[in-house]
């Protein structure tokens, strides 16, 4: 997840973008989110941390991220809440504190293996922690059963160093975290994809972008391939963005496709179907400013839909007929859409908060029949809400 792409998302929506279009009726397989059936404020669990992600689990409930945000010392640590889904909605189960996260805005993120275990990810102070610009990524670990967790550092480059901030996307056995890894130093950034082992910290392989821009790329979001690898959102400044994908080697398999050709653009949310196709959600600057959801197949763009706002993530479906969008709304505040993938219609769209606000991230739960939503909205009174849908 990327907190600080949300001011990015409100102020594109700002330029204007279509209207929420509402209706009841979904393709099989996949049925749109129309009622709010419960919210939670997890200040109530530790007003000094932030909430900066949320993920399903294969029981059928949630969990949390919360993680520190300044580089200070009493903004450092974490904490995994588990959310249990229920008539009222969602309420607190478990909570378990995590590695010491600081991030000064770069966050965290989370995800989890099949078999339960829960994996963070996300920047703690390097050393002895008094150089607030140094940082080091640190994953968080909990396995089933688990009382306490494994905090594991990523193993430094060679020539870089530790890495100071990364995303990622858990392999599908939880073995592996793919991610995309950034080093900065002397006013420049590096950027490298790796393969990192979760139980040891260890880069099992490290490779570039291998793509060639007018500034260095950044891989802003990943998704596992159904043939293995990765595919990442990728951004180069003016460049706009573009989808790569890469195989389990971290080699390019194909040219990158642009995901807006012609236009400048912004990567939020990705996700891998099952045939490969990918589903991304991006913003467009400029004169056109909209927001869209974006499906590539085999090298080229399928389809382009004008959706109600910027969503920061997205996930479909096990059918993969519907995405459900968490997006910034250009009248202010946050929503969940419903939209259909094969047209595009908004078949709901749910309101979060209305005013000041922007959206952040969604889970839908193993079943498919809940989905958790997280927004900061300053005018509701906190920014650490989450809202279960049905």
């Amino acid at each position: 997840m990327h907190t600080s792409r949300f001011i990015t998302a409100a102020l594109l929506l700002l330029a204007g973008c279509s209207s929420p279009v509402t209706g009841t009726a979904a393709p099989a397989g996949g049925e749109p989110f129309t009622e709010v059936l419960g919210r939670i404020d997890l200040a109530d669990v530790d007003d000094q941390l932030d909430l900066y992600d949320v993920a399903a689990t294969p029981d059928g409930g949630f969990v949390a991220l919360l993680t520190g945000n300044l580089g200070t010392a009493n903004r450092q640590g974490s904490a995994l809440v588990e959310l249990v889904p229920g008539d009222d909605g969602l309420t607190v189960g478990r909570v378990t504190e995590g590695a010491p996260y600081a991030g000064d805005g770069a966050g965290g993120e989370l995800h989890v293996a099949g078999d339960g275990t829960v994996v963070a990810l996300g920047p703690v102070l390097s050393g002895d922690g008094s150089d607030d610009e140094a940082w080091d990524l640190a994953l968080t670990v909990l396995a089933p059963g688990a009382e306490t967790v494994d905090v594991v550092r990523i193993a430094a480059d060679p020539d870089l160093g530790t890495p100071d901030r990364g995303t990622g996307v858990l392999s599908a056995d939880g073995e592996t975290l793919y991610a995309g890894l950034e080093w900065e130093g002397d006013g420049e950034s590096t950027h490298r994809l790796a393969a990192v082992d979760v139980a040891t910290g260890e880069v099992l392989a490290s490779a570039d972008l291998q793509l060639d821009r007018s500034v260095p790329p950044d891989a802003d979001e990943l998704a596992l391939r159904p043939g293995g690898g990765v595919a990442a959102l990728v951004h180069g400044a003016a460049d706009g963005v573009v989808l790569a994908e890469y195989d389990a080697d971290l080699r390019l398999v194909r040219e990158p496709v642009e995901v807006v050709p012609g236009e400048t653009a912004t990567g939020y949310g990705l996700q891998v179907l099952a045939d490969g196709t990918a589903v991304v959600s991006v913003g467009v600057t400029g004169d056109r400013a909209d927001a869209l959801l974006v499906t590539l197949q085999d090298g080229e763009v399928r389809a382009a839909h004008t959706v109600p706002g910027v969503a920061t993530e997205l996930v479909v479906d096990r059918a993969e007929r519907v995405a459900y969008l968490g997006h910034s709304r250009a009248e202010g505040g946050a929503a969940v859409a419903t939209v259909d993938l094969g047209t595009g219609e908004v078949l709901a769209d749910v309101v979060l908060c209305e005013g000041l606000g922007a959206a952040a991230d969604v889970a839908l739960a193993a079943d498919g029949s809940t989905l958790a939503a997280t927004a900061e909205c300053p005018g509701e009174g906190s920014s650490r809400l989450t809202w279960l849908l049905g």
